[in-house]
């Protein structure tokens, strides 16, 4: 494993840790690092920088051992009944910047794309190329055949991709899992248009329901290398030079059963509260909720 330091303001050392690790035998555990994987409350050390506030993992594994868990894990979104109140958030979000940036609706690049759900969402938003950046071979296995070969396997990096031809470039949930925070930003901004916009959602640490839950929130998690606030969210990205129009807390539509899976209830509790709702044709109403999550646009 490998110290962190502060993406921010640099700092090793003077930090305040928040939780002791709790570490997987990886050996039996192929599963850590999936995504929407059920509730295992793994996490690495995670510290709180004494000087600027920015939430970390530190130490993590060696970035050659993440990128490997990376391509080995699985895409478990069980069915289109998870997917659907995923792309519905996303696409809710980019609608309203195509509206009120007047955003050009050339070229879309979405990393960590998954099977590609949202490029197709894209696609019907009128975007004349779509790209996607995803590490898991399972998750690209899965894509509809008309996305798939828009899809690229591997850890996101910009010697990927020609500078300057996306007009769009989108990351959900992904960037809380990047290592290497600073480097990835400048690739974006690499291959961005001038002007060009970034679209991201992910996890905010400051959110009421991680003040709430603490260690068991679903946000102290083993995948997570950073966690970001509204502040630090906007730090980081002006840091590598982009100019932030707004960070802001996210509406999820996310299904009943699928808040239910994100509780930490006792597993006999939370299997028949489980089997009540399907009963009672519950299990996959949508809800629309703050649950703890963080959007920004920022422009190259």
């Amino acid at each position: 494993m490998i110290k962190t330091k502060c993406a921010i303001c640099g700092a090793e050392n003077n930090a305040l840790e928040l939780y002791p690790a709790r570490l997987p035998n990886l050996a039996e555990n192929s599963t850590a690092f999936d995504p929407r994987r059920e509730r295992d409350y793994y996490h690495y050390q995670i510290v709180k920088c004494s000087q600027c506030g920015l939430v970390r993992s530190d130490p993590i594994f060696e970035p050659e051992r993440l990128e490997k868990f990376y391509l080995d894990s699985k895409f478990n979104y069980s069915d289109e009944s998870d997917i659907k109140p995923l792309n519905k958030t996303y696409v809710r979000y980019l609608r309203e910047m195509i509206t009120d940036y007047h955003l050009s609706r050339g070229a879309i690049l979405d990393i960590g794309c998954g099977n590609g759900f949202f490029l197709q969402a894209a696609k019907e938003l009128g975007f004349g190329k779509v790209a996607g950046m995803e590490p898991s071979q399972h998750a690209i296995d899965r894509a509809a055949p008309e996305i798939k070969p828009f899809i690229k396997k591997g850890m996101f990096k910009a010697e990927f991709f020609a500078p300057e031809q996306y007009d769009v470039i989108t990351f959900f949930q992904t960037f809380d899992h990047i290592a290497k925070p600073n480097q990835f930003l400048q690739d974006c901004r690499q291959i961005l248009k001038p002007g060009g916009f970034i679209l991201a959602i992910n996890h905010n640490v400051g959110s009421l329901a991680s003040r709430l839950l603490g260690e068991r929130c679903p946000i102290i998690d083993i995948g997570h290398a950073y966690l970001y606030d509204l502040k630090t969210m906007r730090q980081i990205f002006e840091k590598n030079g982009f100019k932030v129009f707004a960070v802001f807390p996210v509406k999820n539509y996310m299904s009943v059963n699928y808040l239910l899976r994100l509780m930490p209830l006792p597993l006999g509790l939370k299997k028949w509260l489980q089997s009540f709702i399907k009963l009672a044709k519950l299990d996959q109403r949508l809800l629309r909720l703050r649950i703890g999550n963080l959007g920004i646009i920022a422009q190259k």
